[in-house]
């Protein structure tokens, strides 16, 4: 059940949105100064383990979390200032407020926001989302799990982040951020991601660099990657795609991943869902990753139940790491 606050389940938002009617809202302390919001959630997890001497567990994922944002208004002085302090999920992270995305900035009537802080870098934005639900970011994700075996290491929520989001001209709407300088500016990381959206689709794609440069005399950095993909909106049938191709200039190895969904709304509250994911082989290598999912998931006015079969085939014919997960969640937000 991973990352699924910064966005849930594929449709879901509006799916609930329409089913709830009265769905819950975040609470406003100090009118739109200061509002409380979070999530409680998480998840029964179940493991059928393919390699040899490796056991089968029952545990528990929680992803409950909150935090405090705020929009203030000044008379005299134009753009208006946003802030946000959100805390790490309890059981993961310690729960410590900060954790997760937490920032500072202004934000410009028609001209977009720039904030600084703790907050995602502009491609992973689309990596994250759509593409990694559900249970396909273990594969797809570069920033974690088993899709990265080129030896790059790739921000994805990060400190010292300077990010600017555009408003939404027509549709089109593009994020950029600089990061990684927090212990040498020759460390900067660069990324640039939009999207634009109508009706029945929705396309987009990013780009991540960080140039080579030397840490105590060592190579340390020099990794990049693209990611491009969209969303088709079919009355009740949703569908997505995704391809990122990652590199590690140090070693000159690379690797293509991919991502596919199709959620399927059967009544008013059900929906299911199936997803498949890739990560290719690296040159010579018996390396490739691969995820299949499958969801059936029950809305509630701002909260979903669901139940998933995610099986994982890891690094090629090796079945050391290969599993299969069932998985009961309950995710309910405010």
């Amino acid at each position: 059940m991973e990352k699924m606050f910064k966005r849930s389940v594929l449709g879901a938002a509006v799916a609930l949105a329409a089913v709830s009617g009265s769905a819950n809202a975040a609470i406003e302390l100090v009118g739109e100064n200061v509002v409380l919001y979070g999530q409680a959630a998480g998840a029964i997890i179940a493991t059928d383990p393919q390699g040899e001497g490796k056991d089968g567990v029952i545990a528990t994922d929680i992803e409950s979390r909150f935090g405090f944002r705020g929009r203030v208004e000044f008379d005299n002085f134009a753009p208006d200032f946003v802030w946000q302090m959100e805390a790490g999920n309890a059981n993961s992270d310690g729960g410590s407020l900060g954790q997760r995305d937490t920032y500072l900035g202004f934000d410009f009537d028609g001209v977009g926001s720039f904030k600084y802080g703790r907050q995602l870098v502009a491609a992973y934005n689309y990596v994250d989302w759509p593409h990694t639900n559900p249970g396909l970011g273990d594969v797809f994700d570069n920033t974690w799990g088993a899709g990265n075996d080129t030896g790059a290491s790739f921000e994805g929520r990060a400190n010292n982040v300077l990010r600017f989001d555009s408003a939404s001209f027509s549709g089109f709407n593009f994020q950029a951020t600089l990061s990684g300088m927090g212990s040498t500016t020759d460390a900067l990381v660069t990324s640039i991601a939009g999207s634009y959206s109508q009706s029945m689709f929705s396309v987009h794609a990013g780009y991540y660099n960080q140039d080579k440069y030397e840490s105590e005399g060592a190579p340390a950095g020099d990794a990049s990657y693209y990611i491009v993909g969209g969303s088709m909106f079919l009355g009740d049938l949703t569908l997505t795609a995704g391809y990122k191709k990652q590199d590690n200039g140090l070693t000159n190895v690379d690797q293509a991943t991919y991502s596919f969904t199709a959620a399927y709304n059967v009544a008013d509250n059900v929906f299911v869902k199936a997803g498949y994911a890739k990560a290719a082989e690296t040159t010579g290598q018996d390396n490739d990753d691969v995820a299949m999912t499958a969801r059936v998931g029950y809305l509630l006015p701002s909260a979903i139940l669901y139940f998933d079969v995610r099986d994982y085939d890891v690094d090629g014919a090796t079945k050391t790491d290969d599993v299969t997960k069932f998985v009961f969640g309950t995710e309910y937000y405010f």
